[in-house]
């Protein structure tokens, strides 16, 4: 019964390997205040002129990584992710998960063969910071791990008092 629990608890996290790598690497965006943790294999492709963000690409899996920030309108954080999610409805996506709160919210959707999960927080000027991963189906257990860290990660930059819950 110890052999079968120590199993359950040891073999997802050998599944799981880049989440347990020590090769993440921070992300910050001084424009709007924001940290994030880049996983392993990830690496930079794109950041706009605008400095609001970057976009990522895992070349071993064809992961799609974007972290940016954003000025809601008029401050609304739960508007804007409301409207993000719309957006995705829009091109397609089937929302399978939601949920918002003043402070933080998550989302994810599938289309065809792809995942995709989203992660926002509010941040202390009424601004927000975003990330988005899209992966293939077939990679949904490899990635948990990413996930949980990564939304961990996302946070403000020192200064910056995150939203209370």
């Amino acid at each position: 019964m110890r052999r079968a629990f120590i199993a359950a608890v040891l073999l997802p996290a050998l599944a799981l390997p880049a989440a347990a790598d020590d090769d993440w690497h921070p992300y910050a965006n001084p424009r709007f205040g924001y940290t994030v943790d880049i996983p392993p294999g990830f690496e930079l492709r794109q950041e706009p002129d605008n400095g609001d963000g970057a976009s990522f690409l895992s070349d071993d899996n064809g992961a799609t990584l974007m972290v940016f920030g954003t000025h809601p309108p008029d401050g609304d954080f739960e508007t804007d992710v409301a409207e993000r999610i719309g957006y995705e409805k829009q091109d397609d996506w089937r929302i399978i998960f939601s949920r918002i709160t003043p402070a933080w919210a998550s989302f994810s959707g599938a289309r065809d063969n792809d995942i995709f999960y989203a992660r926002a927080i509010a941040l202390c000027d009424g601004s927000a910071a975003y990330f988005r991963l899209q992966y293939r189906k077939s990679k949904l257990t490899s990635f948990d791990g990413v996930i949980s860290r990564m939304a961990e990660a996302l946070r403000p930059s020192e200064g910056c008092q995150a939203a209370p819950d």
